[in-house]
């Protein structure tokens, strides 16, 4: 049973009865929803592990070491961080897949170097079929949130066409578990933090992407999350973060997090065979409930 409609240790309910009006109200969907890129201005204050870190960077590095230089790969997204990566390591035929012209020059703005790329303005299920076992590697950073869960089948089968029989897909994902992080846990957690760009990115992750929340309708929806935290952050610290925090995760996104692992890796292994995977750092806000993941297409 989801925590959300249970009561905590001490018996009290986690959400009250207002929280549960606003948790039932619609969610905009299609025109109706800004895209959700879109509205996320301030990249330069999005922090690591919702960015790659230097580790991350690293075994990004490691499991493309063998991937010739002049072979096509591509990004999924505009992630400056993995763009720069192929640029230092001399990959010359880049491809920069993402449907977002804003996201995409405002990540543009972010990188630390220059070099020859090709930006194909298309949506990932529409653009990967045109580019049939073309690329020898794709790189992701948290993709799969933005497919709908329904998406999913279509969108891993997507990536393992356009990869070579011997490419290789390496990616960051969000993994849950069944279990979520309490609000009755996190709350006086962070109060007692102190209100920095650091913190503030993981109330982020922890509030948005890992907690009971997500248990409503197993996805992140900012604008309801703000609205149910709002009632809860009631000190000076706690209301700093709820303050702060959209300028990192703006309201009006939606992301589709939340089902167990267990469950969205079916479409994940069904078109793609798994090499390897490494745990986030024990110290990241999403230990525990983030991998990094190395794998292939599967052999029909």
């Amino acid at each position: 049973m989801d925590h959300l409609d249970t009561a905590t240790a001490v018996g009290q309910p986690v959400l009250d009865e207002a929280d549960r009006d606003i948790a039932r109200q619609a969610v905009p969907s299609g025109k109706d929803r800004p895209q959700t890129w879109d509205l996320i201005r301030h990249w330069f204050l999005v922090l690591p592990p919702s960015r790659p870190s230097a580790a991350h960077l690293r075994a990004v590095a490691d499991a493309i070491a063998d991937v010739p230089r002049d072979r096509p790969v591509a990004v999924l997204g505009s992630t400056p961080e993995f763009r720069d990566l192929l640029t230092r390591r001399g990959f010359s035929r880049v491809y920069v897949i993402d449907k977002s012209h804003i996201a995409f020059h405002r990540m543009t703005a972010l990188r630390a170097s220059t070099g020859p790329e090709t930006f194909v303005h298309d949506d990932w299920l529409t653009a990967l079929p045109n580019f049939s076992h073309e690329f020898s590697c794709i790189l992701s950073d948290l993709t799969s949130g933005n497919i709908p869960y329904d998406l999913h089948s279509h969108f891993y089968d997507a990536i393992a066409g356009a990869l070579t029989s011997d490419g290789i897909f390496v990616d960051k994902v969000l993994t849950h578990l069944s279990h979520k992080r309490r609000l009755t846990d996190l709350l006086p957690k962070y109060d007692s933090l102190p209100l920095n760009l650091l913190y503030i990115n993981h109330f982020s992750c922890e509030f948005l992407f890992a907690s009971e929340l997500l248990n409503i309708n197993h996805t992140v929806d900012t604008s309801r999350f703000y609205d149910i935290l709002s009632t809860h952050c009631t000190t000076p610290a706690l209301r700093g973060f709820l303050l702060h925090c959209p300028k990192i995760t703006p309201r009006g996104c939606l992301w589709y997090y939340g089902k167990p692992w267990d469950e969205v890796s079916k479409p994940y292994t069904s078109a793609l065979s798994i090499l390897r995977t490494t745990d986030d750092d024990a110290h990241s806000p999403y230990h525990g409930n983030l991998k990094l993941i190395l794998s292939r297409p599967r052999q029909r």
